[in-house]
């Protein structure tokens, strides 16, 4: 019964996390379908960029941040599950975000989902990832670059020390640091699938760019 009932849950929070808010938002506020307009992404920051509203782009994240937030809470806080049985829940609602049933599995990149559930879990994931996001942003000027760097770096950051941040994770006890570590590696992995087409579009980007350079440096060569 415990199995049925959790299988339950899962398809529950995915569902959870499918609910489109950007693509609703977008919809009513402004009649523009985010999916097809600036990178397709069903998220904020593309919100934003579509629109050019600060509101809007506010409003998808703060709901989005709840969609993670409030079951995080919920499981830990009220139904008082164990870390281990709430981790999966939690991978189903990002997987719900970034493959929406309602969109034909597009969905947005997890971040602000993710960022919602890992305050309550352990604050510190967020904190980590947020001060890697701006070191790199800092240098590099590239959003795509930042969240990878940081994504990729906020499991790692967290084995040194790990007794440190166990002690700020939701439900201690002798196991936390692996679940904590798990889950940190699972919300990195689903953010990272996302972000191989932006990563792609990127280098192809450059590639033309340096191609055209090159021709027109010949082009003037030539010339002369």
């Amino acid at each position: 019964m415990f199995y049925i009932n959790y299988i339950l849950i899962l398809i529950i929070c995915y569902l959870v996390g499918s609910f489109p808010t950007a693509y609703i938002i977008l919809k009513k506020r402004h009649d523009k379908d985010i999916t097809t307009e600036g990178t397709g992404n069903v998220g904020a920051m593309n919100s934003f960029d579509v629109t050019g509203s600060k509101t809007t782009g506010i409003i998808v994240f703060v709901i989005d941040f709840l969609k993670g937030a409030i079951p995080a809470f919920v499981f830990g806080y009220i139904f008082q599950f164990p870390i281990q049985y709430i981790i999966l829940p939690m991978i189903f609602i990002i997987i719900g975000h970034n493959y929406s049933v309602w969109l034909k599995l597009k969905g947005g990149r997890g971040l602000a989902t993710s960022a919602g559930m890992v305050v309550i879990i352990n604050f510190w994931l967020l904190l980590i990832w947020c001060v890697v996001y701006v070191i790199t942003n800092f240098f590099k000027k590239d959003i795509h670059t930042g969240n990878i760097a940081a994504t990729i770096l906020m499991p790692i950051v967290i084995i040194f020390p790990a007794s440190f941040y166990v002690k700020f994770t939701y439900g201690t006890g002798n196991d936390s640091f692996e679940m904590l570590f798990t889950f940190s590696c699972l919300i990195s992995l689903l953010i990272l699938i996302r972000h191989i087409k932006p990563v792609m579009e990127m280098i192809r980007a450059k590639k033309s760019s340096s191609s055209s350079s090159s021709s027109s440096s010949s082009s003037s060569s030539s010339s002369l």
